[in-house]
């Protein structure tokens, strides 16, 4: 702790009436530092700020008053507040001033522009190059021969010549045998470097890294090859391979069913969001050529879009008008909340929205969106029942964000430094490796453009079904929540020791006995759904223009959480048997999280290999 102690500040006992408060719109705006507070007797306090450690002693009248000034207000508006709120001081309004005006020469009232420079005081990082581009692909020669057309189409217009990678985890031989034909067509026609990597090749390169690290061999398999009796989606495989074919480098991924152009939303506007609750934002058409005619195609590259601040400082960002911070985008915000954001900070990755179809299984999320998405979604009852399968819509954000993880695929990968294996298995594999990037990086983040991919699956797929029923995250969803639990627990800087950190905290949850795995998981549970009924009820107490049939649906679904809540049913996760009674749960649940630990285990040495290789183990497939 800091020696330099500053002593309490005192109100003026002289009272002064109290003036009319008409805040200047212009005028700067304040919000208090974040601070841990120790009493030192019945009236003082130390203040100790969290991000400097200096400490401050002062009066818990005082204390209280800083405590209203929590969020970013203007002078004036923080006067008002704490008159009307703290006890003797409703005709003080020249002494609160005086006050106030101390703790901003104390650096304990900061302002919206003080906050900007701090952040914008980091040092720029170097950018690493971009690998490659990387294809997910499996058994859907339609949709990846739309892909390839739509990259062909950019190909023509920016003559960029990017190297293309189709990573095929096809089981139909037939399949792969038609992407292998559709790439080599791509590359014939383009004159574009391209590389397949199937099943074969697959193997050939999990022999090379086997030899070249031998002591990981069983999770070596487990993360890139498909495991005999697996029914869960495996695009985790693919992902875990693209890490490693780019490591020491950036990288961009696309799933099959995405298409080019990017288009940007008319309602779409420049500046940087930085309010970690902002409602999602989504329209709905009426069929799928609506909503993938909607927005403006973008003219400029898009892949430079995304490559031109993936990797960048947070103070390079902000520097950048289309993404600039603004006295209106800090209004209100709750300077604790902005935490995570320092002159350290850089882009790890950047993600975009869809338009199309939906890029969630689940369309829950429809029943939060704000008044003017609601009532798009609700626009008659036809269209309502049409809506909420998602499938014909425009999902993302207005402007761009910056979010500790991503609860979706990213687009551009910042992998120059170690980035972290994702569960090989299961949906929500994207959470779950954003997350882990986090905890290993924690002065990284991911931005979320304002701009959107097309994304077509293969088949209409219904969403309500899901939606409606009561909350039970999947495996990959259980992990994500249970790293971010331990964010800000932990001090270790280099990556690979805090993935080590996190195998171990695995490996302890998965070591417990029987009875608190089972304990474990039903608190977990009664949390996710105790969560989901809270939100849900806030949503509809404030939505009392919504139509009733949306409104019946809401009471459906605050309902089967209810009744999931107090059910004496086994704790399952959404990827488990129907079958599973509590001791299976408990099972799987240990060896989910040892297979986790496993991974996280090997990783560090499989993905200094990689870097160590360079372009050679990409050029070896």
């Amino acid at each position: 702790m800091s020696n330099n102690l500053q002593y309490q500040y005192t109100f003026d006992a002289t009272p002064a009436p109290a003036a009319p408060v008409r805040p200047d719109p212009n005028a700067p705006l304040f919000a208090s530092e974040d601070a841990l507070v120790a009493s030192l007797s019945n009236s003082e306090c130390v203040f100790q700020v969290k991000r400097t450690g200096d400490a401050h002693v002062m009066t818990f009248q005082v204390l209280q008053a800083l405590d209203q000034c929590r969020e970013f207000r203007t002078l004036d508006e923080h006067v008002a507040r704490i008159q009307s709120t703290v006890p003797g001081l409703e005709q003080q309004r020249d002494a609160v001033t005086r006050v106030l005006q101390s703790l901003i020469e104390r650096d304990l009232l900061i302002s919206d522009t003080r906050f900007t420079e701090r952040l914008a005081s980091g040092a720029t990082p170097a950018r690493a190059p971009l690998r490659a581009i990387f294809v997910r692909a499996c058994d859907r020669p339609a949709q990846l021969e739309r892909l390839l057309a739509s990259i062909s189409e950019y190909e023509r217009r920016h003559r960029a010549g990017r190297h293309y990678v189709v990573l095929d985890d096809s089981v139909l031989a037939v399949n792969i045998d038609r992407h292998r034909d559709l790439l080599r067509e791509f590359a014939r026609t383009l004159g574009c470097k391209v590389t397949y990597v199937g099943p074969a090749e697959r193997q050939r390169l999990v022999e090379r890294l086997g030899k070249a690290v031998p002591n990981h061999q069983a999770a070596l398999q487990q993360m890139l090859l498909p495991q005999a009796g697996a029914t869960r989606f495996g695009g985790g495989r693919s992902w875990n391979l693209a890490l490693l074919l780019s490591a020491g480098n950036r990288f961009i991924m696309f799933d099959d069913d995405q298409c080019l152009p990017l288009r940007r939303h008319e309602r779409a506007r420049d500046g940087l969001d930085l309010n970690p609750t902002q409602l999602p934002f989504a329209r709905f058409y009426r069929n799928m050529e609506e909503a993938l005619a909607a927005g403006d195609e973008l003219g400029d590259d898009p892949f430079n879009l995304h490559l031109d601040v993936c990797g960048i400082g947070l103070g390079e960002l902000i520097g950048r008008s289309e993404y600039s911070l603004n006295r209106e985008s800090l209004r209100g915000l709750n300077l604790a909340r902005l935490a995570h954001l320092n002159s350290d900070t850089r882009v790890l990755a950047t993600q975009q929205g869809t338009y199309g179809s939906a890029r969630s299984e689940s369309a829950a999320w429809i029943y939060h969106l704000d008044a003017a998405g609601r009532a798009d979604l609700c626009a008659d009852r036809d269209a309502y029942l049409s809506n909420i399968e998602a499938q014909f819509i425009w999902q993302g954000t207005q402007r761009a964000r910056l979010g500790s993880i991503s609860w979706f695929t990213p687009f551009s990968f910042d992998n120059s430094q170690l980035l972290p294996c994702t569960n090989a298995l299961g949906r929500g594999e994207d959470a779950l490796f954003s997350a882990a990037a986090h905890f290993c990086h924690p002065d990284a983040l991911v931005l979320e453009l304002p701009v959107a991919v097309g994304h077509l699956q293969e088949q209409i797929r219904r969403r309500s079904p899901r939606s409606l029923q009561a909350s039970t995250p999947r495996v990959n969803h259980f992990a994500t929540d249970y790293i971010q639990r331990q964010f800000g627990n932990f001090l270790a800087s280099d990556p690979s020791q805090r993935l080590g950190l996190l195998a171990t905290i695995f490996r302890d949850l998965a070591g417990a006995n029987q009875a608190a795995r089972i304990t474990h998981l039903r608190e977990y549970l009664n949390y996710v759904r105790a969560d989901a009924i809270e939100r849900l009820q806030q949503t509809f107490e404030g939505a009392t223009d919504a139509p009733v049939y949306w409104q019946a649906d809401v009471r459906s679904i605050i309902d089967a959480n209810g009744r999931a809540l107090i059910a004496k049913a086994p704790p399952r996760l959404g990827d488990w048997s129907d079958e599973y009674d509590p001791a299976a749960c408990a099972q799987a649940l240990r060896q989910e999280l040892s297979e986790l630990a496993d991974s996280y285990n090997a990783w560090p040495q499989l993905w200094e290999h990689a870097r160590e290789s360079g372009d050679k183990l990409l050029a070896g497939v």
